[in-house]
């Protein structure tokens, strides 16, 4: 079998076809997007928005009308993911969800707000960390996580003896806990660290 020719330039394809790949390829980034920043299959797809939307600008091209459609259809934000797209690598190009919260970066536990990118124990809030933080000093169990104790060290932390509560995602797979100062230390390199691209 012969291999596939390679696609035209951007130049010599269709307006239509144009607008139909741009949709396509932020249809990949907003699918993609849990690879960011690093991911090279999706840095190609936002590559690929950015040179079909510049073709479309230099044709005078209302696209507008199209992302809107695309938004509708997807229940995603597009013009958003589009204009972040346009803005990488100063912003990241999380697609946002109907009630404005990145998918990706939502917070596991209570859903309303969004996680640091960088997170290490849990896919947490900040609001939601310290109510974690608490609750295993409290050693009183709380929604989306497990309280234990272990006496099998390659189940804790290294803070952590025989006697330490530990928390988990109430989802995880195989228990293996942190302990309340892992917690405090990763909440606090998180506020030292404000995430790159997101505002």
């Amino acid at each position: 079998m012969a291999n596939t020719p390679p696609p035209p330039p951007l130049a010599q394809r269709s307006t239509s076809e144009l607008l139909d790949e741009l949709c396509v390829e932020l249809r990949h980034v907003g699918v993609g997007d849990w690879g960011l920043p690093k991911d090279e299959r999706e840095l190609s797809h936002i590559k690929s928005v950015c040179a079909i939307h510049d073709e479309l600008i230099n044709r005078q091209t209302e696209i507008a009308a199209r992302i809107a459609e695309l938004s509708s259809q997807t229940k995603w934000q597009m013009e958003l993911l589009l204009e972040d797209c346009l803005a990488f690598p100063k912003k990241t190009p999380y697609v946002r969800e109907q009630d404005g919260i990145r998918r990706s970066l939502r917070c596991q536990k209570c859903g309303h707000a969004e996680r640091h990118p960088d997170a290490k124990f849990f896919w947490f809030c900040d609001d939601c960390l310290v109510e974690t933080i608490a609750a295993i000093r409290a050693k009183k169990p709380t929604k989306g996580v497990v309280l234990l104790r272990t006496y099998n060290s390659e189940c804790r932390c290294e803070h952590a003896g025989d006697e330490t509560v530990l928390a988990c995602d109430s989802y995880i797979e195989e228990l293996n806990g942190v302990c309340a100062k892992c917690l405090e230390i990763e909440l606090n390199r998180l506020r030292d660290n404000p995430p790159v691209g997101l505002k």
